[in-house]
């Protein structure tokens, strides 16, 4: 038996329509990126055929992502975090399958082949096929309240949450590897003053053993001077594990389990000056757990439409081709129906409370966003400014005196002026300043750090665009 010619053209139809329909281009669903860290390439997910590519916008890598050996700087440290991350990778991925959504989203429901054979196999008239009833129908699922626009219109908003969350990580990976990067950087510097004052330590011993061999020292001093040797050498042992410790953590940023480069490149002792707290909260709005909100809104909204239009039923219609052998030509007719629900319990009336509620509370999430994310900005600049003021203080008033000091009492117990606990006072006092100025140093560009993750930008950046503005206000 042929079927009629419309059924399978109609099919074919709905095939090609279907199988038209592609997976969105990687990066359409992603805001435009944040000022900070714009400029480093990302881990870029191309399909699920090629699963890890390092790619630019225009597909070529600047950045050599081979493990680093020897030296260490930001840059390449931050280079390697965004295009390795593993973190990064699984939003990544998080964004393609949104994307992915979208393309199912969009796809019609499928229609459905139907053939039924009635009146053989019986008895009598009915016996074998003398009376088979042949009917072959096609019936297609008719979406009505604009389901299918409303469902695209949601999985869009889902990608643009996914986008959104993406860029949130992005700046999330770029504030923790640099505060991991200054963390090894300040134990870096730590060691080599430590070592430096196990050599003071130890040259102090040795003229401390002078002294007592020419009858000018005590043996008590000479004591004092072993201990403080031991002190150092137990004090840059634990340093020693705290920086190896430190640098594992550093290497995890871009997914390796083991460092191999043999320190980093940097210098702490770099201080700006701080914009004033007002410049800096003007740029709080493009901080993606901010921005974020509209995204949210927008999808929740669409979710409350789609609900609603849920509440109204579809239809399914369907036309056939019927042969029949009861009569003496084998006569054939088409058929045709159309089925509705009748919605008189399930109106999708608990789908659309919940939908609804769930908008209601996003919109009080958004506030609770706002103040959260104003009062961290409002602790991070206050960190910031009392690291910088203690950083300048130790700098500039602090570790001058203590190393004069120092100095001072050293050529004193030289020309037997002094005795050796004033060398070894003024010994320590240095030690511990130096120490806390490299902690002064480290809490500041932490401080630098958290606040420009907060405004998503860098501050050298408003700093100049201040100074640039107060440029051009004086040439007027």
């Amino acid at each position: 038996m042929m079927l009629p010619k419309f059924i399978p053209s109609v099919a074919l139809a709905v095939a090609l329509a279907i199988a038209g329909c592609q997976l969105p281009q990687w990066g359409g669903s992603l805001p435009e990126r944040r000022p900070l860290g714009a400029e480093f390439d990302v881990y870029k997910p191309s399909g699920a055929e090629t699963a890890s590519l390092f790619e630019t916008p225009t597909g070529k890598s600047k950045v050599d992502m081979g493990e680093p050996t020897g030296e260490l700087s930001l840059r390449r440290a931050l280079s390697l975090a965004l295009a390795k991350s593993p973190e990064l990778a699984s939003f990544a991925w998080g964004v393609r399958e949104a994307e992915a959504w979208q393309l199912q989203a969009a796809v019609p429901p499928n229609p459905e082949l139907e053939t039924e054979f009635e009146n053989f196999g019986g008895s009598g008239d009915f016996r074998g096929t003398r009376s088979l009833e042949t009917t072959v129908a096609l019936s297609q699922l008719i979406e009505l309240g604009g389901k299918r626009a409303k469902r695209i219109k949601l999985a869009q908003a889902d990608s643009r949450l996914a986008g959104w969350r993406y860029e949130a990580k992005r700046l999330s990976v770029l504030t923790d590897t640099t505060q991991r990067f200054i963390a090894v950087l300040a134990i870096q510097k730590k060691l080599e003053l430590a070592d430096e004052d196990l050599k003071l330590a130890s040259a102090g011993f040795d003229a401390v053993t002078k002294q007592v061999t020419a009858g000018k020292a005590s043996l008590v001093a000479k004591t004092k001077a072993s201990v403080e040797v031991a002190t150092g050498k137990i004090r840059a042992a634990r340093i020693r594990r705290a920086l190896t410790i430190a640098r594992h953590e550093l290497a995890s940023a871009w997914g390796a389990t083991r460092p191999q480069f043999t320190r980093l490149l940097g210098d702490l002792r770099e201080i700006s000056a701080i914009p004033p707290s007002k410049k800096l909260v003007a740029h709080l709005d493009q901080n993606p757990e901010l921005a974020i909100w509209a995204a949210e809104l927008q999808q929740r909204q669409a979710a409350l439409d789609l609900a609603r239009a849920g509440a109204i039923p579809d239809v399914t219609a369907g036309v056939g081709y019927r042969h029949t052998r009861e009569t003496d030509d084998n006569d054939h007719a088409i058929v045709a129906g159309v089925s509705i629900p009748l919605p008189l319990f399930d109106r999708n009336q608990g789908a659309i409370r919940k939908a609804g509620y769930s908008l209601l509370g996003a919109k009080t999430q958004r506030r609770g966003a706002e103040v959260k994310l104003h009062t961290e900005f409002e602790k991070a600049y206050q960190t910031l400014a009392s690291a910088h003021a203690e950083a300048v203080t130790l700098r500039d008033e602090v570790l001058p005196a203590a190393r004069s000091s120092h100095e001072a009492s050293g050529k004193s117990f030289a020309q037997g002026k002094a005795g050796y606990m004033d060398v070894l006072d003024a010994q320590r006092t240095l030690v511990e300043v130096r120490e806390q100025y490299i902690e002064a140093l480290e809490a500041y560009h932490s401080a630098v750090t958290r606040v420009e993750g907060i405004i998503a930008q860098p501050l050298k950046s408003i700093t100049k665009m201040t100074q640039k503005n107060k440029d051009t206000d004086n040439d007027k």
